[in-house]
């Protein structure tokens, strides 16, 4: 059903995306990027593709670590052990070739991981082993910009060396493009992964006639008489997962006016529960970036027009590279986008939670 509010994991309860499937299961690069703002179906996507790839796979979700302001590497294994104990079970023949790797033990049928010392387990070394075990393998980490945090290990180098080497493909997704760019330094000459050659995948919020279409099919589904589309698309926009939210909402209380309140309320204490964990190291610029979200959010401004209104609220003068810094942490992290040297938010609820804000 379009309007599960779950996560999907088959082709006919997700709308409009048979082309990036499609290009998904490919596979046609070593690396593959999935990108789009959040809730624009990332994590579907590669759910989907994986069911209907029908290959052995790991997969990391790394937005349990969205509220840390670091990762270490004892955290990091202790999820990809996790994850490698749920392939094992379905396939005990693993357990063969990472035994055979430094840093790993065997307890019975569990495999545990030594993340410490001078025979901690080498993540290149874990590739090599997943790609003996079976190179048609696939790797996902979904949000993998978090991976920014991680404390004590390189990644970077292993996931050159698994680009160049072997046949295992690894699926990273991001809803924070920037930063994902940033962590994998594709345009830095030092880093490892520097001139590869990615496929990339961006979902895009839907257009009007898209977002109508999808509402249409989803009331069709359950039976639903509806005609407020444009009414819908004007106050909430083109993100699926609010549009899925108010659809399944509208389906249980049938009043237009309470089921798009509740899809922004529902929206607004995710949003700023979301913006609280970008803050969380932003200490005492903290303000600063709550006032740069408001100026945006009462009208799409220029770079000028938004380091007049910081420093009118402050009463003093802010370098501008202050104040580009600010903007390239909330470009990174998709609160802002940049059009025609514009700043507006990403999306429509975005911008209605900072106006609604008590600052």
């Amino acid at each position: 059903m379009l309007f599960d509010p779950a996560p999907k994991d088959k082709r006919e309860d997700f709308f409009n995306r048979e082309e990036e499937i499609e290009r998904l299961k490919l596979l046609s690069s070593p690396i593959t990027l999935i990108l789009g703002l959040r809730r624009t179906g990332k994590s579907s996507l590669i759910k989907i593709a994986l069911n209907e790839l029908n290959k052995p796979f790991i997969y990391l979700d790394m937005r349990k670590f969205e509220e840390k302001r670091s990762i270490n590497y004892k955290e990091f294994l202790m999820e990809v052990e996790r994850e490698i104990n749920k392939l094992s079970s379905k396939f005990s023949q693993l357990i063969e070739f990472l035994k055979r790797i430094e840093g790993v033990s065997i307890m019975g049928n569990q495999i545990r991981f030594k993340w410490q010392g001078n025979n901690r387990l080498s993540f290149t070394n874990l590739l090599e082993a997943l790609n003996d075990f079976n190179s048609d393998l696939i790797f996902v980490i979904d949000e993998a910009q978090e991976l920014i945090k991680l404390r004590g290990i390189d990644l970077l180098s292993p996931l050159a060396y698994a680009f160049d080497n072997l046949k295992i493909k690894i699926v990273l997704s991001g809803s924070e493009m920037g930063l994902l760019y940033r962590f994998l330094r594709i345009e830095d000459p030092s880093s490892p992964l520097f001139g590869r050659a990615f496929l990339k995948i961006e979902l895009k919020p839907f257009s009007r006639e898209e977002a109508i279409e999808f509402l249409k099919r989803g009331f069709s589904q359950i039976n639903i008489n509806f005609t407020e589309y444009d009414k819908v698309y004007e106050e909430i926009g083109g993100i699926p997962g609010w549009l899925t939210y108010f659809g399944y909402t509208y389906s249980q209380i049938r009043d237009l006016r309470k089921s798009l309140d509740e899809t922004f309320s529902f929206a607004k204490r995710l949003i700023i529960h979301e913006f609280e964990n970008f803050l969380a190291d932003k200490g005492e610029a903290r303000k600063r970036y709550l006032n740069i979200m408001r100026t945006v959010s009462m009208g799409c401004s220029s770079w000028s027009k938004i380091k007049r209104e910081l420093e009118a609220m402050e009463g003093i003068t802010i370098s501008d590279s202050v104040i580009y810094n600010y903007l390239k942490h909330l470009l990174d992290s998709s609160w802002i986008v940049k059009n025609d040297d514009i700043y507006c938010t990403s999306e429509p609820l975005i911008r209605k939670t900072f106006e609604t804000l008590n600052f």
